[in-house]
């Protein structure tokens, strides 16, 4: 899924071992993730996505309760206000809930640009094991 912010651009859904990045997007400063080879392109997730979060700056790491690198699972925050029951609001909702005692949601509009996030499992979508990556190596050979 995609904050509502970034319904009106060019999007594709997230792949297990996509390589991302915070950017804003479009003229209106939402923060989202792109690949690094297609910066144009919102990257959507599905909730409950694995990643791992880098380059997480000294002020945040503190802030969160994190460490540079920090596993998180992509989640939206519910919609407030009883006006958000027949009309979309336009607050951001899309965030993680990073790993930990506190497991603390943070909104990818606190990300400042550029911090890099790897796609590690996305729910209901089948994981290659190492052994399904080297099978065909070795077949060849």
């Amino acid at each position: 899924m995609c904050d509502y912010s970034l319904e009106s651009f060019a999007r594709r859904d997230a792949k297990t071992g996509d390589q991302l990045r915070t950017e804003k997007i479009g003229g209106y400063g939402s923060v989202g993730l792109v690949a690094l080879d297609a910066p144009q392109v919102a990257v959507c997730l599905r909730p409950g996505t694995r990643l791992i979060v880098s380059g997480i700056p000294a002020r945040l790491q503190k802030a969160w309760n994190v460490g540079e690198v920090s596993i998180a699972t992509f989640a939206q925050r519910e919609p407030v206000g009883i006006m958000t029951l027949w009309r979309r609001n336009g607050e951001h909702r899309d965030g993680v809930r990073f790993d930990g005692a506190y497991h603390q949601f943070v909104l990818f509009q606190e990300f400042p640009v550029g911090m890099e996030v790897s796609v590690e499992m996305i729910p209901g979508v089948p994981q290659e094991t190492i052994q399904d990556k080297v099978r065909p190596v070795l077949e060849s050979a």
